[in-house]
This record gives structure tokens, C-alpha cells and sequence, in this order.
């Protein structure tokens, strides 16, 4: 029987891994690829950020989930330019948020 409560990790890695499959099979071109990697490396830099003084390893899993999947699904451009770009992007977003550059209504 499926827990959610001791299983909720493995449950969004794997809905944002056929998640990712399905919006790189979606992007008509590499340029749309990268532009969307690049946005889910500044969303998961927030994250992080959001995070840093909390359990954080439950988070890593499932964005890891996220970037699988649409490695997995990429068809147009490079993987090593998406995992680049994606890597940029989580940096970016983290020193965004940690510099005040970007702000949450929460923060």
C-alpha cells in the first residue's frame, strides 16, 4: 500500500521526471529548450535558497527528478549544454535571492 507520507519524495520525483519528459518532447526547437532549462535553473536556485536552512536533500531529489526527465526528453540541442545551462540558471537564482536582487512576497 502506497504511504504519501513516507513516500511523498519518490512520488514528485518521479510526476516531475514524466513532467520533464513531457515539456522537452513539447519544445519546437533547441533555442525553446535552452530558454526553458534555463528558467527551471533559476526556480530551482529559489528553491534551494528557499531551503538552505532546512532539510534540504528531499528537494535535491526531486528537482535531479525534474532534470532526468527532461534529459531524457530533449531532442533538439546538446544535454551538455541543457545540464550547463540548467546549472547556471539554480547558481543565478540563488544569488538573486541571496543578494535581494529578486524577492518572494513571502521574504
Amino acid at each position: 500500500m502506497f504511504e504519501f507520507y513516507k513516500n511523498w519524495m519518490e512520488f514528485f520525483f518521479l510526476i516531475l521526471m514524466m513532467l520533464g519528459i513531457l515539456i522537452a518532447l513539447s519544445a519546437p526547437s533547441a533555442v525553446i529548450s535552452y530558454f526553458i532549462i534555463f528558467l527551471s535553473g533559476l526556480f530551482a536556485g529559489r528553491l534551494i535558497y528557499e531551503r538552505k536552512n532546512k532539510i534540504q536533500l528531499p528537494y535535491f531529489m526531486i528537482i535531479a527528478g525534474f532534470v532526468i526527465g527532461y534529459l531524457l526528453g530533449v531532442y533538439y540541442g546538446s544535454r551538455k549544454i541543457v545540464i550547463a545551462l540548467f546549472v547556471i540558471g539554480a547558481i543565478l537564482g540563488y544569488k538573486l535571492y541571496d543578494k535581494k536582487i529578486l524577492r518572494d512576497a513571502r521574504f
